[in-house]
Formats: structure tokens, C-alpha cells, sequence
């Protein structure tokens, strides 16, 4: 049951904004996005009245925790629609954590094609405006133009800032680049942490998470680091079992909470599913991806369990008899 606060605010958690009366287009809906992420419920300013980079979930609210969509709007529609989704966001019993990383199809041979990008910051900024306070971003380290970014030598935050000025317009950059700007990067909830990559070497706080800015080296690693497969000597790129610890323990979490990231390749049978569970025998560590050649995958709680969900259905196999 909604608690009466929600309900007074039209079924959102409370502190979200109002939804608006006109339809927005153009750089008026990501400038509405951006002072709906600024001001998500839970996230406190940083000590130069900053939005932080933390946000801490409202208790007695169902996560969809959905993995880096890279560019798939038709798998982030089928994830809303998939069960009762769409009817809990609209109640308010809902929210979204998107772990970054809408933009840029990742798939060889669709790296420079930008238009579903394009597609799916629209389709992005709508839901956030749609189910403001109901729809977390965090972001990826492919939520930037900066031209360092590269994907098999392809410079996709430069192409999609070419694609975007020729259809939309540079005002229209320029605010997106303030949306990116304005992304928190960590999320805690109800026995689950999710940020985009992974810990950074030596843990952090809540208070340094709040004031992630002031600590760059940190804050990059949110974006870029990835589990040290191998459990070998981990490079400055890498992240292990002992970082995933030390972060939970920094931030006076129980030890078996779950440490949900995107990001890392999927090695094991997320290869196919866009999940994988229990990294490399981490226990309660996952790795989620809901983008093209995964099923669509998506991570919730029922009962107070994490439960993994797909929103589209493993094709059956098909047998030949000669």
C-alpha cells in the first residue's frame, strides 16, 4: 500500500517533481530532465551545493535494475511493459535504476550509426519526465562526448555529438551535455548497491560519494573499471573481491548485499543472457546487460529477494531428425 505522502503526491516518492502540463520538446524536455535528476528524492548536495553523486533509494519501493541498453529503445519499451512494471511506476510502487550507458549500439559493425541513439535519448528523456522521481540514471562512462572515447577506434561521444548538432541542434548538445553532467553515479537501496563499473581501489564513503567531484580518481573509476577476471595482480583498470568488500564495509553495509554493475564483458553464460550472477565466485556480485543479444534482462526484488526477469522470452531450440 502507498504510504499517504506518496499518495498526496500523485503516487511518486516523495520530493519528486510535479509532472508537467504541456508535452516539451527539444532542449526544453533535457533541461526538464536534468532539474528532475538534480533534484531526485534521496540525493543530498555535495559541501558546494551540488547535487551528489549518491542517491539512497525510498524504502518500501520495488527497483527494476535494468543493465546498459547501448542504444536498444525497444528493449528498454519491453522491460517498462514487461509483468506489472508499467502499472507499479504509475502507482508509485515502482522505480527504475538504469545503470548508464543508454547510448551508442556497441555491436561490430553498428559502432558509427548514431540514429538509435538518437532514438533513445528521446525515448530517455520522456520516461524521466513521464515518472519524474520514479526513474534513476546513473552514469556510464559512454555518457560524455568527450572524443577520448573510443570503441574499436571509433570516437562514438564525437559521432553521436556530430548527429545530434545535424539533427537537433547545438542548444540541444549543449543541454544534453548538462544532463550527463548532472548524472549521479552510485545507488544504495534495500540490500543493493548499483553503479555503472565497479568499486574504486581503497573503497569510499558516503561522504565522498556525496562529493564525488572532489575526488576525480575515484570518480573515474565508477565510470571504467572492471573485474579482474583472472584473479591476478589487478591493473589500476581492474577491480576484485577485496574492493567490492572494503566499499560495502566503507559504506556500513552488510556484507551480503548485493553489488549490482554494467559494464564488464560478460564471459560467462550472460553472454547469451545479458546476466551473469555470482562473478567469477563473487558471492551476491552481478553483472547485468540489457542490450541487443541479451534476452532483455532486468534485476527486482520480491519478497525481499533478488530476483532476475526477462522481458523476452528464450527462443525455444529446434531439433532436426534425419
Amino acid at each position: 500500500m502507498a504510504r499517504k505522502s506518496e499518495l498526496a503526491n500523485g503516487g511518486r516518492p516523495p520530493g519528486a517533481p510535479s509532472r508537467p502540463d504541456v508535452n516539451l520538446e527539444g532542449p526544453a524536455l533535457v533541461e526538464r530532465a536534468i532539474e528532475i535528476v538534480q533534484s531526485y528524492p534521496g540525493r543530498r548536495r555535495d559541501a558546494k551545493g551540488r547535487p551528489g553523486g549518491l542517491i539512497e533509494l525510498p524504502k518500501g519501493v520495488r527497483p527494476v535494475i535494468i543493465g546498459d541498453l547501448h542504444a536498444n529503445l525497444h528493449y528498454l519499451n519491453k522491460i517498462v511493459d514487461h509483468e506489472n512494471n508499467r502499472a507499479d511506476l504509475e502507482a508509485g510502487k515502482a522505480l527504475l535504476v538504469i545503470v548508464g550507458d543508454a547510448v551508442h549500439d556497441d555491436r561490430t559493425g553498428h559502432m558509427k550509426e548514431m540514429a538509435s541513439s538518437v532514438e533513445i535519448l528521446d525515448g530517455l528523456f520522456r520516461l524521466v519526465d513521464r515518472y519524474p522521481g520514479s526513474v534513476y540514471y546513473l552514469r556510464g562512462n559512454h555518457d560524455t562526448f568527450d572524443e577520448r572515447l573510443r570503441k574499436s577506434g571509433i570516437a562514438q561521444g564525437q559521432e553521436l555529438k556530430v548527429a545530434l548538432i545535424a539533427s537537433r541542434g547545438k542548444d540541444y548538445v549543449a543541454a544534453v551535455e548538462r544532463f550527463f553532467d548532472a548524472l549521479p553515479l552510485f545507488v544504495i537501496g534495500e540490500g543493493f548497491v548499483v553503479t555503472h563499473a565497479g568499486p574504486p581501489h581503497g573503497g569510499l564513503d558516503r561522504t565522498e560519494l556525496v562529493n564525488i567531484k572532489d575526488y576525480p580518481e575515484k570518480y573515474h573509476q565508477l565510470l571504467w573499471t572492471r573485474v579482474n577476471e583472472f584473479h591476478g595482480n589487478p591493473s589500476p583498470k581492474e577491480y576484485g573481491e577485496r574492493d567490492i568488500r572494503l566499499c560495502l564495509e566503507l559504506l556500513d553495509l552488510p556484507p551480503e548485499t548485493h553489488f549490482i554493475v554494467g559494464h564488464n564483458p560478460l564471459w560467462n553464460d550472460g553472454n547469451t543472457t545479458g546476466l551473469w550472477m555470482n562473478v567469477i565466485g563473487i558471492k551476491n556480485h552481478h553483472i547485468i546487460y540489457s542490450g541487443s543479444g541479451s534476452r532483455a534482462p532486468y534485476l527486482t526484488l520480491e519478497g525481499g529477494a533478488l530476483v532476475a526477469k526477462f522481458a523476452i522470452s528464450k527462443e525455444p531450440e529446434v531439433y532436426y531428425y534425419g
